[in-house]
């Protein structure tokens, strides 16, 4: 593993400096009072892998207090301060915890069906079983493929009775789609398991409900498939979950730090990937995303070591509800919600929510209730409250936004395609959802800022997209008003030039009178009737590199 240069590790120093004091006594100031861009800027690289971690010690989190705590306290910073993690370009740099993809580089059809896998399908003829499945509501084991010889170890899950394909298809899909949009996650693939060919390893156990080890049996495994779906063959499907390189460390939390990683600097409720998460969720309705759904690998080892996270476990997505179809609440409300209970109570239960008296569509048993119908993007809740799903802003909902929209029709019918139903028509009701709820979402966040994106400054000529005009969720504005400045990178100085200037096209042309300095500013507004709060401007900083502009900063 490489080891950073000392300028980087004296960077991620005062990085450290810089967040906690923005955490301590922050105020809402997204383009900083005093700017000093720095000659590595932007940073596309976070590189928080470089301090030796190998003294973390794993953590198991309780579910049942990871509940109780995010339901009945209030964890986690919750001020309303820009996320700290983003670079001078508004941008989530690639790190331990995220890696740019769609939007950022190109994802062609065979990438994005394969997502981190190594095969593009995994030959398995015969497994055995090394030891129980010890978490989670899906049955499973973990076991090896017989007679390989890396003794790569991988988890078995299956569907439920009456509903195959249901917890498969959820986890094979959001694998996929996670992956695209940035996350690490661990390799997915479906597989058919014949009972026949199972062997069990000798010392192979499981925990019973009381937590105590019995020997994994074949009577252990029958009792196993009478609670999975069986094919008319006999056999079963079932995704295998490769485990991730390294030794597992527990799972991470959506708040805080973690104390013994000395490269997790910034607040978890604070990181942008973190907070933006709500969007993805909403998208697919990941009700369950919580922490015991992550996943925390220590990679390395001897004198070196630092920990990845990946989002983990997509089994109750979009309409599974991993044991079964998803409930109408799902997505709607959270499971203890004292307002709504309230109410419920002082009417002796002659009032519902909406919710409740919601009338389900028919929806295919592999799939579940996942539908674009009566989507509300900003509705959306997961089973209880997230910090960092709290704390998302306007901006970092349209950074998630950004890359929702990205995804093309023909792109989610080829994910849909990738959890190879049986039945064309549950590939069908997925690639319909995705296509309705991306849509949806397009709609409620990228509007919720001034959506001005991708600046070029070329031969002294600006020009920038508008995100939201260019998803088609919204005509253009009548004009775009644009003030220039030059920069004075070493003082923070702004020094205006002329006046605002409007133009009907995202097009400008830089003022001579600039042309010629180091740094230089477009500060850019849109006139809409319908979004009048895109007359805030987002400011463009451009740094001068020969006879060419490279962007350096934006702040919106």
């Amino acid at each position: 593993m490489s080891r950073p240069s000392p300028p980087s590790f004296l960077r991620r120093v005062a990085v450290l400096a810089l967040a906690a004091a923005l955490v301590a006594g922050a105020t809402r100031i997204d383009e900083p009072r005093t700017i000093h861009f720095r000659a590595d800027d932007p940073l596309w690289v976070d590189a928080d892998m470089v301090v030796d971690a190998s003294k973390v010690a794993p953590q198991e989190l309780s579910q049942s207090y990871d509940f109780l705590e995010n339901t009945f306290a209030l964890k986690g910073d919750r001020r309303d301060i820009r996320a700290l993690n983003v670079n001078t370009l508004d941008e989530v740099p690639d790190s331990s915890w995220f890696t740019n993809r769609i939007t950022q580089r190109p994802i062609d059809d065979l990438a994005l069906a394969q997502g981190p896998n190594s095969f593009e399908t995994l030959r398995a003829d015969a497994w055995t079983i090394v030891a129980g499945k010890n978490t989670g509501l899906q049955p499973g084991f973990r076991a090896t493929i017989t007679g390989a010889n890396d003794k790569q170890l991988y988890q078995i899950e299956f569907d439920p009775p009456g509903h195959p394909q249901l917890a498969t298809g959820a986890e094979m899909i959001g694998t996929l789609l996670y992956h695209a949009l940035g996350y690490h996650v661990v390799e997915n693939y479906i597989v058919y398991v014949d009972p026949a060919t199972i062997t069990i390893a000798p010392d192979a156990t499981y925990r019973d409900r009381d937590g105590r080890k019995q020997p994994f049996t074949r009577e252990t495994l029958e009792r196993l498939f009478w609670r999975a779906a069986r094919s008319a063959d006999g056999t079963y499907r079932a995704l295998a979950s490769r485990f991730a390189p390294g030794k597992p460390a527990g799972q991470f939390r959506y708040y805080g730090t973690r104390h013994d990683d000395p490269n997790d600097i910034y607040p978890h409720e604070h990181r942008r990937e973190l907070r933006a998460a709500r969007v993805f969720a909403a998208w697919v309705n990941h009700d369950d995303s919580r922490a015991n759904n992550t996943l925390d690998m220590i990679e390395g080892d001897g004198d070196h070591a630092a920990l990845r996270h990946y989002m983990f476990d997509f089994g109750s997505i979009m309409g599974s509800g991993t044991t079964g179809p998803d409930t109408a609440r799902s997505g709607r409300t959270y499971l203890i919600d004292a307002p709504t209970a309230w109410r419920v109570l002082r009417t002796f239960g002659l009032w519902a929510p909406a919710w409740a008296r919601r009338h389900i569509a028919p929806y295919h048993p592999s799939v579940g209730p996942y539908t674009a119908d009566g989507f509300e993007p900003a509705d959306w809740k997961a089973e209880y409250p997230n910090a960092a799903f709290l704390n998302m802003r306007p901006d970092d909902a349209f950074w998630g936004a950004r890359r929702v929209a990205a995804f093309t029709d023909a792109q989610l019918r080829l994910l849909a395609e990738q959890g190879r139903y049986s039945d064309p028509a549950a590939t069908a009701q997925v690639a319909q959802a995705l296509i309705g709820r991306r849509d949806a979402i397009a709609r409620q966040w990228l509007t919720g800022v001034t959506p001005l994106v991708s600046p070029v400054l070329v031969q002294g000529r600006l020009r920038f997209a508008n995100a939201a005009v260019d998803a088609g969720v919204c005509a253009p504005p009548s004009r775009y008003v644009v003030q220039w400045e030059a920069f004075d990178n070493a003082t923070g100085i702004h020094t205006p030039v002329d006046g605002p200037v409007s133009v009907d096209i995202p097009e400008a042309q830089l003022p001579a009178a600039i042309a010629q300095e180091a740094f230089v500013v477009a500060r850019v507004h849109a006139v809409h009737p319908q979004f009048r709060h895109w007359s805030t401007p987002v400011a463009f900083y451009f740094r001068r590199q020969g006879d060419h502009w490279t962007p350096v900063g934006l702040y919106r």
